[in-house]
């Protein structure tokens, strides 16, 4: 637990100073903002065998095939519909060409060349986009939204990460911004989300949809509304052939009913009615700002429509938390400077909220409870984890 305390206190603190402008802080802001990145490097890149995937994932390492028999299409072992995604698999064969896959050295470069990877492009992508303006706390809004989803998700981490590298095409060129998301792709099938959505990240929504918008959230909020299911039981009746797609939506996926009412569900509710009560101040001629505002506003959709599942509404919902980290830092702007220190607060809050949920799953609080870090491993953690690696091999 220690670890994780000094982590996001150090997100808190550094957040803090870039809020209120010290003069010393900004004097060494580029040195602090690369320390800053190379503690979330070393802290999420450096972690040792934890998180619920990494069982299954060194299962797939210890089975992919040389990379040239990858590279060649004759990898007999690649199946589509188990979600090893073609480029995933090459990235992970040329791994083995380097480490040994049987000794799990392969999982740990695998880990740590991914985080480096995502977390430079995100830090490099917060630093050049002049529209966000407190870029320690975008950043640590962000991970504490992210950082125990990202534990499980190497290959949707390695697709969102490349879509970020296509936001400066928006608005300049579809075909760049096509291609690039093509490539994500080949890491995580999701990614093509993305290219529909290029024109919802364009359009400009009225002040009316923003309340349309808060109205169904509180609704879905306090009446835990099934949107998708309800939907398709109203369709059924006109058209039978739906029954199969609402069968499937309620068998395949995990519906979970959850608390009607949240602390994170009411600071969307807060979120979106600052966007109402000020959206004549906000200038959405601005395409950046208003690509991020959509991608919070796309978030809310698919938590709306999502909300009596917990898989989908997840696994979609993770792509767009950088649109709610920026509308929590864009709109501090209209906080009393008296509430700056508890509206950064919530930083701190997030993440025990999440890993509150985390330490209530049994199943989770033991991949994840101790925090393990590679350089810092015992003989003792080895033997716990040989034993969970059996009892997961036995299920």
């Amino acid at each position: 637990m220690i670890p994780y305390v000094l982590f996001f206190s150090f997100l808190f603190i550094i957040s803090l100073f870039n809020l209120v402008k010290i003069d010393s802080f900004e004097k060494i802001e580029k040195l602090l903002f690369f320390t800053f990145w190379f503690v979330v490097v070393f802290f999420i890149g450096f972690r040792y065998k934890m998180a619920n995937d990494w069982y299954n994932y060194n299962n797939i390492i210890i089975s992919i095939e040389p990379f040239w028999d990858v590279l060649s299409g004759n990898a007999t072992n690649f199946q589509a519909e188990k979600g090893i995604e073609y480029g995933f698999k090459i990235l992970i064969s040329l791994i083995n060409m380097i480490f040994d896959p049987e000794t799990s050295s392969s999982l740990q470069a695998l880990t740590v060349l991914v985080s480096v990877f995502c977390y430079t492009v995100l830090f490099y992508f917060t630093w050049k986009e002049d529209i966000i303006t407190h870029k320690f706390l975008f950043l640590a809004t962000f991970l504490s939204f992210t950082m125990f989803r990202e534990f499980d998700i190497l290959r949707q981490s390695i697709a969102f990460y490349i879509f970020l590298l296509s936001i400066r095409y928006i608005n300049k060129s579809f075909f760049k911004f096509f291609f690039i998301n093509v490539i994500g792709f080949f890491f995580h099938v999701s990614a093509l989300i993305f290219i529909p959505l290029y024109f919802v990240f364009k359009k400009k929504f009225s002040r009316a949809f923003v309340l349309t918008l808060l109205l169904l959230h509180l609704i879905t909020m306090i009446t835990h509304f099934s949107f998708v299911n309800t939907i398709l039981e109203r369709l059924s009746n006109y058209f039978p052939e739906l029954i199969f797609a609402q069968k499937l939506y309620l068998n395949s996926i995990m519906v979970e009913p959850q608390s009607s009412i949240s602390i994170v569900g009411i600071l969307y509710a807060i979120y979106l009615l600052l966007l109402f009560v000020n959206y004549k101040k906000i200038d959405f001629n601005n395409y950046k700002l208003r690509f991020f505002i959509n991608s919070f506003f796309i978030f809310i959709i698919i938590n709306i429509f999502f909300s009596d599942s917990k898989d989908i509404a997840d696994r979609f919902s993770y792509y767009f938390y950088f649109g709610v980290a920026f509308v929590f830092v864009y709109l501090i702007k209209y906080i009393p400077k008296m509430l700056y220190f508890p509206y950064v607060l919530l930083i701190l809050i997030f993440p025990t909220i999440r890993f509150s949920r985390v330490i209530s799953n049994p199943m989770t609080k033991s991949v994840l409870v101790p925090y393990r870090n590679y350089f810092f491993v015992t003989p003792r953690d080895e033997d716990y984890l040989l034993t969970k690696w059996k009892e997961k091999n036995e299920e």
